[in-house]
């Protein structure tokens, strides 16, 4: 004889499977994957910057071109040991224009490594989203771990009763 099934029962039978596939797993991480890659990838730049500004020189450059609709991007040339350099870049300087004398700072062991801002400020503001990528990461594994510490928990008063 088969047992007779409510609604009821057929309702807790949906909930029990939907809260089980719907709980955080490991699998989440996959999530934060390139969350972490993308701050492993500031953190990078950001030591390769501060490297820089710890042995960076200036030079005077002349602003040769502006591209407002390129992220207001501004081209520079510049000279090292008579050797001509380029570079561009978006200034928060907004009193540039073509013509004008610039400082550019450089590293003297590859030029083309240049900006129009000091190399201490460009890693510093490279940091700029690092804090929030952390606090997405952790958030996400705090879930996982919540989630797996709620699904024991209710696993172990399914077996009491």
């Amino acid at each position: 004889m088969l047992p007779i099934m409510t609604m009821g029962d057929e309702v807790n039978g949906i909930v029990a499977r939907t809260s089980r596939t719907s709980r955080p797993s490991w699998w989440n991480l996959l999530v934060v994957l390139p969350w972490t890659i993308g701050l492993v990838l500031i953190i990078f730049e950001t030591r390769i910057n501060t490297q820089i500004a710890e042995r960076q020189r200036t030079t005077s450059g002349i602003i040769t071109a502006h591209e407002p609709g390129n992220h207001n991007q501004y081209g520079y040339r510049f000279e090292v040991d008579t050797k001509s350099y380029m570079g561009w870049q978006s200034p928060k300087d907004n009193e540039l224009a073509i013509g004008k004398t610039v400082t550019v700072y450089y590293d003297p062991h590859d030029p083309r490594k240049n900006a129009l801002t000091d190399f201490h400020e460009v890693a510093t503001l490279g940091m700029g989203p690092a804090p929030m990528l952390l606090f997405g990461i952790g958030a996400v594994v705090l879930l996982i771990f919540y989630g797996r510490r709620r699904r024991s928990r209710s696993t172990e008063s399914e077996r009491r009763n």
